[in-house]
Order: C-alpha cells, then structure tokens, then sequence
C-alpha cells in the first residue's frame, strides 16, 4: 500500500511542472500578443490623426485668408473626403470663425472653453448629438483649429481579436474604451499595460494577462496538456509496474485489503429434502486487477501468518452487512448467515464489540447470524474465550465449528464451547460412494452429533448419492456445487429473487 501512493505522486507531480512550464509559455505569448496588439492599435490611430494633420494644413491656410463660401466648401470637402474624421473648425477670438458644417455650425458644446492641448477626449457631455468624441488642435496665426474624430472610428480601431484583452485610448488622464463614456484614468492600477506613442501624445492602455487562467491553458494549449496527461499516466503505470515487482506477498495483500479487492461471494445453505434456499456462508474471493482471480488457498494462510487476517474479516463484515441491507426484503426470518473467524482473530480484546456492532448494523434483526469458527488455527480455550463467545451467544449468535476433523483439537471444542453447529467438511462427504465402509468415519461423526444434540452442515455435496446418504440420515442443512457454486453478490439476488420465501426454523 505505500508503494501505490508513490506512482500516483509522481504522476501528478510530473503533470503538474508540465502544466506549470506551459502556463508560463502560454502567459508569455498571450502578454506578446497583447503587446502586439497594442502596437497594432497605436498604428490604427495613428493613421487617423495623419488625416487629421493633414486636414489641419489645409485648415492653416485658409486661417491665413478668408473664410468664405469656397473656404467653407474646400473644408466640408476636406472633412467628407478623409474616412475618419467628423469635423473641422477654425476659432478665432474664442468665436467660430469657419466651420466644415453649413452655416459655421458646430457639432461641441461651448467650445472655446475646452482646454486647447493638442489631442482632446471629449465626453457625450460637451458634444451636440451625445457621443464622445476624439479632438486635434493646433493653434496657428492667432486661429486654434479643432478637427474632431467620431469615437466609432477609435473604438473601431481599438477592437482587437484577443480573447481578454481589451484596449483604451488614453490622453492625458482621461480614457476611451470599446463603450461607455470618456473616463477618468484610475492610478491606483497595477494590473495594466501601456503602449505610447511615438508621434502623439497619447497611450494605448490594456489589461495584463493573468498569471494563469484555466480557459487561456486549454484554448492555447489543450492538446498539449492531454498528451502530457497522458504521458505521466503512463509514467505512473510504468512505474508501478516497476515497484511491483518487489513488492512482497504480505504487501499486495494488505494493499488487497485497503482497496476493497477482497469481496464477499455466497456459498447458499439449502435444504435437502425441499431444496428451498435456508442461508449462505461468506467466502473471500480476491480479483486481482491484474492477475485476476486468486485462489483462496493461497491468500488466506498468508493472511493468518501475517496477522492480516483480521482486517480481511474485518473488510468481510462491513461489505456483507452493507449488502445484506440493500437486499433485507428479500430474506426470510431466521435466515443463516455465516462468516469464519480464525482464532487469533477470537482471541483478540475487540472481538465481542466488533461482533455486537456488526449484528447491530443489519437492518433486518432477526437474522441468524453465525459465527463459524475455523480449525486451522490451534484456539486455546480459556475463561476469557468461554466467557466472550458466551457473551455473543446470549446477544443472538449461533457458534459454528467449520471443517469439523481436519484441524485442531475438534473434539476438545465440543466438549468445552457451547457448539450450535457442526460443519462436516468435504473431504469426509466426498468419501460417500457405493462401499459401504466408505461412510464409516461420516457414520461415527453424525452418530457424535447426534447425541450432543448439535445441528449438521454438511459441505461440500456434489453427486445425487451424496445427497441421498445424508437425506436418509436427517442432515437437514447442506451446501455444495451439487446446489450452487459461490455466488457473487448480484448472481445472489438472482437466487433469492427466484426462490420461495421461507422462515428458517432449527430442529
């Protein structure tokens, strides 16, 4: 389990410098670009006030002479003819002397108030028809001459393709942007960018690129990030393919374990004579995500040697109390359902409460909950032992011997515990045939169970005439691949959902 966090942290350390170093590429083109772009914008205008210079010379001369009808016309030709200008007007005496408009009309409000610095913004405020507009003004033999530009060709040459950056026109300390109303420059700003000028005193001003920003990485980057996810899965894959390969038994097992590997599969206790389904006993099965299924024979003595057995049964208890629930209308009253405990795992001081609180987390309580105990382990029976399984017997819990006869001290269990059930194992129902001394041994343990008065499980029955022996001699509960083989959690609901409901009674 230590092993598998280390992959994962280098993969994600790996994507993560990759995503750090192509964030840093992506800002730095994304803030060139927007540089670029405040360039280009600077050229736009700068284009716009050459026609506005430009008309102003013409302007100059006829400041020199008169302003008659053919100044005037020589004008509004000059301001009709340049693309992007509005107006041009010539003030002489703080009064309209010549005006590009019919009539020495203007299109500014009060206009010999306004400040007389070379470039002017202008807010909808100070203009006839409410639009804000751009001024250049140059003062010549005693005239000022004011050529205005209409704010739809600065906001035109402002409107860049970048995605996040918008540009303004600043002069002075005043701002045009791509709408709204001339404003009022905030110096406290830290985040923006300016460009200036070289032949006009004005700035073009925009917003600095963010550091980083999820939408910027995908749209400039997005396939280089996915291969780079890519590539450090693979490295994580790679590398825990690597360290797997010391990884020792013990430690795939408790990895095993901390992942859910290990599931609960059904082995189901049936009837003999009515083949109606009576409980199921808990099996560990583990599917390996790369080796598939691995025998129970293997794992469970390592986990017993390792003392992992205890968090597996653990891991058991808490999956099939779960899953019991999900199903808990569907099985009868009395229903057996029985799990293996080894002994170290009986003998711990958690024990009983572990127990109590697995019986209290069903939903269903009139389940007969059995606690199989396991012959592969030597148990020493002490007080504490007599007195804990006592305990969990008086709260509800049937004690049953698992693999009667092939472990350790069968008999002395008997004669000291407080048995409920005896589970004949297979190897002695597997001896069943036509020989009558075949059932000599199974004879004598049915004979001893008998006269104890303890209940029989018989395991393992796979032939009609096993199962005919233990019929004629009233073993009532049996299981085997005869009736099914271990059942996963789903092909179990399949079972119950086509079986009678039936109440589980003990004779």
């Amino acid at each position: 389990m230590r092993h598998a966090s280390i992959p994962v942290a280098a993969a994600t350390a790996i994507f993560l410098l990759g995503v750090f170093i192509i964030n840093l590429q992506v800002w730095y083109s994304a803030r060139a670009d927007s540089l670029e772009g405040a360039h280009y914008v600077v050229r736009n205008i700068n284009v716009i006030l050459k026609e506005a210079r430009h008309a102003t010379q013409l302007a100059k001369q006829l400041a020199e002479n008169e302003c008659d009808a053919e100044g005037q016309y020589r004008l509004g030709t000059e301001a009709s003819l340049q693309p992007h200008l509005r107006t041009v007007v010539i003030l002489k005496n703080d009064a309209v002397w010549c005006s590009s408009l019919p009539g020495n009309r203007v299109l500014l409000v009060n206009s010999s108030v306004l400040p007389e610095s070379s470039l002017l913004l202008v807010p909808a405020g100070s203009t006839v028809n409410g639009l804000p507009v751009l001024l250049y003004q140059t003062n010549h033999a005693g005239s000022r001459i004011i050529v205005s530009i209409s704010d739809s060709h600065i906001r035109d040459a402002l409107d860049m393709p970048l995605n996040g950056v918008e540009y303004s026109l600043r002069v002075g300390n005043t701002l045009l942007g791509l709408s709204g109303d001339v404003a009022t420059a905030d110096p406290s700003k830290k985040e923006v960018l300016r460009v200036k000028a070289s032949n006009y005193p004005f700035e073009i001003q925009f917003n600095a690129p963010v550091l980083f920003s999820l939408k910027r990485l995908f749209n400039r980057a997005g396939g280089v990030v996915l291969f780079l996810l890519i590539i450090s899965s693979l490295s994580a894959y790679i590398l825990q393919r690597y360290l797997s390969k010391d990884v020792s038994p013990e430690e795939s097992l408790r990895t095993a374990i901390y992942r859910n590997e290990i599931t609960p599969y059904y082995q189901p206790v049936v009837s003999g004579r009515e083949g109606t389904l009576r409980g199921v006993e808990v099996l560990a099965r583990w599917k390996h995500p790369q080796s598939g299924f691995i025998s129970p024979a293997s794992f469970i003595p390592l986990a017993e040697k390792s003392g992992l057995i205890i968090p597996l049964t653990q891991s058991l208890m808490k999956q099939v109390a779960k899953q019991m629930n999900a199903i808990s209308t569907l099985l009868p009253e009395g229903f057996h359902v029985g799990i293996n405990f080894s002994a170290s795992h009986i003998v711990a001081s958690t024990f009983v409460e572990e127990c109590l609180h697995y019986k209290h987390s069903f939903i269903q309580q009139d389940l007969n909950l059995v606690i199989e105990v396991t012959e592969r382990e030597p148990l020493h029976i002490d007080e504490h032992l007599v007195r804990a399984l006592n305990e969990l017997h008086n709260n509800g819990f049937a004690i049953a011997l698992d693999d009667f006869g092939t472990g350790y001290s069968g008999l002395s269990y008997l004669q000291e515990l407080h048995i409920d059930y005896i589970k004949i194992d297979q190897s002695f129902v597997a001896r069943v045939n036509a020989n009558e001394d075949s059932t000599l041994i199974l004879d004598s343990v049915l004979e001893l169970a008998k006269k104890l008065s303890i209940s029989i499980v018989a395991e393992g029955v796979e032939t009609q005439e096993q199962l005919d022996y233990l019929i004629r001699n009233n073993i009532r509960f049996l299981q085997g691949f005869f009736f099914y083989r271990p059942l996963a959690f789903k092909e179990l609901v399949k079972v119950l959902l086509s079986k009678p409901k039936v109440k589980v009674t003990v004779e």
